[in-house]
């Protein structure tokens, strides 16, 4: 592991004894040898990071693989929320990591969804422009869009005639809910189901965010906080609740965006930047949302490694060579 790795581990302890939690921590190969040093990329070390879910950590690992194969040397660390996340990139302990507009919107800049420019294209310009003087650059989006969603259980929505998010406050108080911690507390999760629809759940049972399903599987609850490309909506006896009242949504997309720290996109020679940008906005143009179902699906139900996932695809879709 190189100097600069090693500083990783102490900035981002840092971090944690601040108020967050480090999930878990990998590099992006399992040699450490990182990518050739002979391609644009010329060797420069990146640290990247996942948000310690399947999608973060698949995405996190299509950009290490593809910018390994352009000669930059990566390490792959997960965070354990966007405000880790957050600091970290912005403190330069980390490079670059996916985040989501929706997220950056409403969460890490704190506007109001109500203050939302009409238009995904308009909303990812807001926040490229918002993020530029915090020392980020937020680059080009992913086709495929990631909302929030209430998924409940097929005999739970008929037994109280479940719907759509109003009608899920009318019941709540007979069901239980699975989420994860993050969700119980962001202002766009629980706290705005409860204050728009009046949900509030007989019981919660809070879970780490890849396991938001086992409770539904185990019968433990009848409804959970899914995300829109959650292969399990797919696959488990699931009614995805209407947001009738537009407020869950927020009318704000979310589509995955890479977020790069600008001294150190700019510090980089200009071969190695070029190919930065461009590998990146290669990876993410090929990122439909049938793609990402199909490979968060390997991760979750085939329990597959990310960065086996993520090589796969990236060598179907003619991105990197076959090693």
């Amino acid at each position: 592991m190189t100097v600069r790795f090693g500083r990783l581990a102490a900035g981002l302890a840092a971090l944690i004894l601040a108020g967050g939690t480090l999930l878990a921590a990998g590099c992006g190969d399992d040699d450490g040898s990182g990518g050739a040093s002979d391609g644009p990329g010329g060797g420069a070390e990146l640290v990247l990071a996942d948000k310690g879910f399947a999608e973060s950590a698949i995405v996190a690992q299509l950009y290490a693989v593809a910018l390994e194969d352009q000669g930059f040397e990566t390490e792959v660390t997960s965070l354990g929320s966007t405000e880790i996340a957050d600091g970290a990139i912005r403190n330069g302990e980390i490079d670059l990591y996916p985040e989501y507009t929706g997220t950056a919107f409403l969460n890490v800049l704190g506007r109001d969804g109500a203050s939302a420019p009409a238009g995904a294209e308009a909303v990812f310009e807001e926040v490229k422009a918002a993020y530029a003087p915090r020392g980020l650059t937020a680059l080009p989006p992913s086709p495929y869009n990631n909302g929030n969603e209430v998924a409940c259980t097929t005999d739970a929505a008929e037994e109280y005639g479940l719907e759509t998010l109003s009608d899920l406050g009318e019941a709540s108080g007979n069901l239980v809910y699975s989420a994860n911690a993050e969700h119980l507390t962001r202002d766009d999760g629980l706290p705005l189901l409860r204050r728009e629809y009046g949900i509030d759940f007989r019981e919660v049972k809070t879970v780490d965010i890849s396991l938001r399903y086992r409770p539904i599987e185990d019968g433990d609850a009848q409804c959970v906080y899914a995300f829109g490309t959650d292969p399990k909506l797919a696959t488990l006896d699931l009614v995805v609740l209407e947001d009738d009242k537009g407020a869950y949504s927020a009318g704000v997309p979310f589509q995955n965006f890479p977020v790069v720290n600008t001294a150190r996109l700019e510090g980089l020679p200009e071969e190695a930047g070029a190919a930065l940008t461009d590998t990146l906005a290669e990876v993410d143009a090929l990122l439909t949302e049938g793609e990402i179902r199909r490979l968060i699906a390997r991760v979750e139900f085939d329990q597959d490694d990310p960065r086996d996932v993520a090589e796969d695809f990236l060598v179907a879709q003619e991105v990197v060579a076959s090693s």
